[in-house]
């Protein structure tokens, strides 16, 4: 009895060791729009300044509140020449790395954006462990006069994740949107076709490379909804197949295909 009671122990040790290092592929969403601001000195085309990055966080800080949290990665950052002390906070966490991510000049447009994180580290070549992490973004204007910094928390783990609680609208960031899909939660248990998606992330094509019969191409948005259907001949003898998405919203979408014996499913990202 005593023995078979240490092993139950190591046993669920050994489990809850391996939940804490546990490493979950799949995709971030963070969607905002930052609209122009009613007050601050704005020059004529009213510039700003804007960096968006990754943190990991033991305490993870929501709204303006910052937390304890570690830099990943950047994602986006836009700032010019004169410009560069604009975005103090971003500078201080990830020393100016700018690896992996979207950058550019000074920024004059207020529309709606798109960031996406695949889970791995900024140089994109290690999956990270599963936990709490955010995204915090930084907007600067009025010549450096006046400045904010939001963070949204979200977490990385086997289940989808929607954060509706923290990514509440204000006068600075507002259609905002946060999830995280596991790449598993779209995985399925019956045996179905093999197909090679590429590339992802895209720009809108997707192509896919046939590895056995398929007789029908669906794709769903992550609300299920289907945006793209075809039904393939059983006698094709089709090897590759490209799915245009561009004139749909960026964000993830599901591709799943399928043969007389089940189906499989792969998780792409919009990104135009």
């Amino acid at each position: 009895m005593k023995h078979f009671f240490k092993l139950s122990l190591v046993a669920l040790l050994l489990c809850f060791a391996t939940s804490l290092n546990a490493q979950t592929a799949g995709t971030m969403t963070f969607k905002f729009t930052n609209p122009v601001h009613t007050s601050g000195n704005y020059e004529t085309n009213g510039r700003y300044a804007m960096a968006v990055w990754i943190e990991s966080c033991t305490t993870c800080g929501a709204g303006t509140t910052a937390g304890t949290s570690a830099y990943v990665r950047t994602s986006m950052r836009y700032w010019g020449g004169n410009t560069t002390d604009h975005l103090p906070t971003w500078v201080t966490k990830s020393g100016s790395s700018t690896t992996g991510a979207t950058t550019g000049a000074t920024q004059t447009i207020f529309t709606a954006r798109t960031v996406t994180w695949n889970g791995t580290n900024a140089a994109g070549t290690t999956l990270l462990a599963d936990g709490n992490y955010r995204v915090c973004i930084q907007e600067t204007w009025g010549h450096g006069s006046a400045t904010v910094t939001r963070y949204f928390p979200f977490v990385k783990g086997t289940a989808i994740y929607n954060n509706t609680t923290d990514v509440a609208n204000d006068t600075n960031f507002n259609t905002v949107s946060l999830n995280w899909t596991p790449t598993l939660a779209n995985d399925t248990f019956t045996k179905g076709p093999e197909v090679v998606v590429y590339p992802n992330p895209s720009k809108g094509i997707f192509n896919l490379d046939i590895k056995s019969q398929i007789n029908n191409i669906t794709v769903v948005n992550v609300l299920g909804a289907v945006v793209y259907e075809e039904n393939i001949d059983a006698n094709s003898t089709i090897t590759t197949r490209s799915i245009d998405l561009s004139s749909f919203n960026n964000g993830v979408y599901i591709i799943h295909v399928s043969d007389d014996s089940g189906a499989t499913s792969y998780e792409v990202v919009l990104d135009k």
